[in-house]
């Protein structure tokens, strides 16, 4: 099976560090105030985000005219959270996947991502429940937390590539996707991270 949230790595032209140190810092700064994240709070602080000077976008990040799916951290190694830059080609979904009980916040910087989010139940063979679906433009967010969280991603173009930051409370080193067999049960596979360099 394709790894659907394997990946490749962005080229960030060099004004971008800039841009990413400043999202960091305020990522920073909202843990130091609170000793843990406040994800809605984090959300508010980054609403402006698309707005600050050298926001990455699509054309900035994709090189050549053939998109694939990219996934670049903008963290280094040894932080407390993950902050990956994801590429969508048009259309791009991945597979139903959880996070490892990590909190995380999905922030679209360019495009439209479509976000199905589903309530994980906590048995050892899993079941899910749709909860519903968003569509987010430049500037949207979703959030979630907690390990009863899985959801799928979808560019929601079929013309046009999405970018989008990404915010993990930790480090994710794994994640479990699910996949609904045609007798209606739910089986999972886990997956190790694809990882990138960091963004320099």
């Amino acid at each position: 099976m394709h790894d659907a949230l394997a990946s490749s790595q962005l080229g960030a032209p060099p004004s971008f560090r800039s841009w990413s140190d400043h999202v960091l810092a305020l990522v920073d700064d909202q843990i130091e105030r609170s000793g843990e994240m406040d994800v809605l709070r984090l959300a508010e602080a980054l609403a402006d985000v698309t707005h600050w000077p050298s926001c990455p976008r699509v054309y900035g990040m994709a090189e050549g005219d053939a998109l694939s799916y990219q996934r670049t951290p903008i963290t280094h190694r040894g932080a407390a959270y993950e902050a990956p830059l994801i590429l969508w080609p048009p259309g791009h979904a991945t597979p139903i996947h959880d996070h490892a009980g990590l909190w995380g916040l999905e922030l679209v910087l360019d495009g439209v991502l479509e976000v199905e989010t589903y309530a994980l139940s906590p048995h050892h063979d899993p079941q899910l429940t749709s909860e519903g679906t968003v569509v987010l433009g430049e500037g949207d967010h979703a959030s979630f937390s907690g390990v009863r969280h899985a959801h799928r991603c979808r560019n929601f173009s079929l013309r046009k590539p999405a970018l989008t930051l990404h915010i993990y409370g930790g480090v994710l080193d794994a994640y479990r996707s699910f996949h609904l067999e045609d007798a209606g049960r739910w089986l999972s596979a886990v997956h190790c991270t694809d990882r990138a360099p960091a963004l320099t």
